[in-house]
């Protein structure tokens, strides 16, 4: 089910060189990272252990160390594990601890966001024969984590207003996740009105009339902001949840008609065989018994519909300029939908003994960025169980992601980083987000300006046609690093000199009188 996510076959396991130096955001320029654990965010109501009870939501908080910036940006990442808690979900992930939250948590840091990662509530009945009661229980679960995600957010913005322990720019927030929390993020950006969660799937039809599976008289709005019911405690209610911008990694959107035009931005990473969370549309089950939950949309149909010309959301990533290897490997596959990098992994493997008496069948890859210690799962699920299965259960998850390390995991990660880092900057509106020439008229740019020679191994010449003037001229690399800038001009010719600059590729902008230009150009 909505057990972990996936990322890259061996094949996108990318490395890029980024010729001896580095870039706020796009890369890591901290070498050394703080970690403040269960800093306590809000209180609210958990149904965990079965009568309501108020319980503190905790959150971990990476820094960059001898950070100067006086307002950075935020990041939240939502941990995986089926909203249930860790090895009681029969998995070794399910808390801000797992391996794959840490590093991903980390890298943004390294990279100068401020990077979240919180706890949220949990709690649904999974093996309930009902079917309305498995649907019923685990959308009230989704819609707890959605007010506990919007609590988090309004967290840093009353610190911001008060304390500004954190320093955070609070105009610049983006919220994500793996797994479970992919569906946390993408439920955050577009389940936005009443009427979403009272559509005719969302309906208790064992009842006459049929009534909404989540009673908010009980819990409350979709931002949490209201204590009216019995099962949510209003915090922060006098600031607002907006975000930027969402990213998921292997999760889903329960509905998709949820989302509308105007919404924010969306970047989906998902393995297009994924068993647990649809890739496109399709059955979200129980993992340990294969029983229907409810119908989702995976990354797939979420963002073959944010890209529709009536919607349009990702329109800022269109105009972007995104020119790495981790791009170029999305658009090779995910059907010219920006913001979709499809992950095609290893075929399933031979089968393994698990129970010791069948073997049992490799699947597809579900979460190959995710690893964890065996012997540490084993221990603490025997505990849990009071068995010795342990080791079943741990094979059992191997099916899934055999091979499983910290090498294999964090090779995915650089990947989810790689892809998703130049999107965050641009929707973010950070230094670093360069214009996308793949809008420019072609022929405008050859009937104004003559660029030469291209590629080029010593200087760039530029030559403007006609009654055209350059005033400026500026060369960006393919972080979106600016290397060049030269204003202040008003002549038909210029020349740059290479000075040092590494071979590779260039994007340059010229400002005309009557406009302006970009053009890749390649340095030898």
């Amino acid at each position: 089910m909505i057990k972990k996510l996936q990322l890259v076959t061996s094949l996108c396991l990318f490395a890029i060189s980024f010729n001896g130096f580095s870039q706020r955001y796009l890369t890591e320029t901290f070498s050394s990272v703080s970690v403040t654990s269960n800093v306590i965010y809000g209180v609210n109501v958990s149904v965990i252990s079965g009568a309501p009870a108020a319980d503190s939501l905790k959150m971990d908080v990476y820094q960059p160390v001898n950070d100067s910036i006086a307002a950075r940006p935020l990041v939240l990442v939502f941990h995986t594990g089926s909203f249930l808690p860790r090895v009681a979900n029969g998995q070794p992930t399910g808390s801000k601890k797992d391996s794959a939250i840490v590093e991903m948590c980390t890298q943004f840091a390294k990279r100068g966001y401020v990077a979240v990662a919180p706890d949220y509530r949990l709690g649904w009945n999974p093996i309930s024969s009902s079917v309305d009661v498995r649907t019923n229980t685990l959308l009230n679960a989704v819609y707890r984590s959605i007010q506990d995600a919007k609590n988090c957010v309004r967290y840093f913005k009353s610190d911001k207003a008060n304390l500004n322990i954190y320093k955070i720019d609070t105009s610049k927030i983006a919220i994500g996740g793996l797994g479970s929390g992919g569906y946390i993020a993408l439920a955050y950006a577009s389940l936005t009105q009443d009427s979403e969660i009272n559509i005719s799937k969302f309906l208790d039809n064992t009842q006459t009339p049929p009534v909404p599976y989540v009673n908010q008289a009980l819990s409350g709005n979709i931002d949490g902001t209201n204590s009216t019911g019995s099962l949510n405690i209003g915090n922060f209610p006098n600031h607002t949840s907006t975000i930027n911008m969402a990213f998921n990694i292997g999760g889903a959107v329960g509905d998709s008609s949820w989302i509308q035009a105007g919404e924010v931005p969306i970047v989906g990473m998902h393995c297009t065989k994924d068993q647990n969370a649809p890739y496109k549309t399709g059955a979200v089950v129980v993992p340990t018994t294969g029983d229907f939950v409810v119908e989702a949309s995976g990354s797939y149909d979420v963002l073959r519909i944010v890209n529709k010309a009536a919607i349009n959301n990702n329109q800022i990533f269109k105009s972007s300029l995104f020119n790495d290897v981790y791009t170029t490997r999305a658009n090779s596959l995910n059907d010219g939908y920006e913001g979709l990098f499809p992950i095609v992994t290893p075929a399933p493997g031979a089968n393994m003994s698990c129970t010791g008496l069948n073997a049992n069948p490799q699947t597809e890859q579900g979460s190959p960025w995710d690893w964890w210690s065996e012997a540490t799962f084993i221990a603490q699920y025997n505990g849990y169980s009071g068995t010795t299965n342990g080791s079943v259960a741990n094979c059992l998850q191997l099916t899934s992601n055999p091979g499983q390390s910290g090498t294999k995991g964090r090779l995915y990660i650089d990947t989810i980083q790689g892809y998703l880092n130049p999107r965050i900057v641009c929707a973010l509106g950070l230094a670093g987000c360069v214009p996308n020439p793949a809008g420019i008229n072609e022929k405008a740019a050859v009937s104004d300006i003559t660029i030469f020679p291209n590629p080029s191994s010593t200087e760039i010449n530029f030559s403007a046609k006609g009654s055209n003037t350059i005033k400026s001229v500026e060369l960006y690399d393919v972080t979106g690093r600016m290397v060049k800038q030269i204003v202040g001009l008003n002549t038909q010719t210029y020349t740059i000199q290479r000075e040092g600059l590494s071979t590779g590729l260039y994007i340059t902008k010229i400002q005309l009188n009557k406009g302006s230009i970009s053009k890749k150009i390649i340095l030898e």
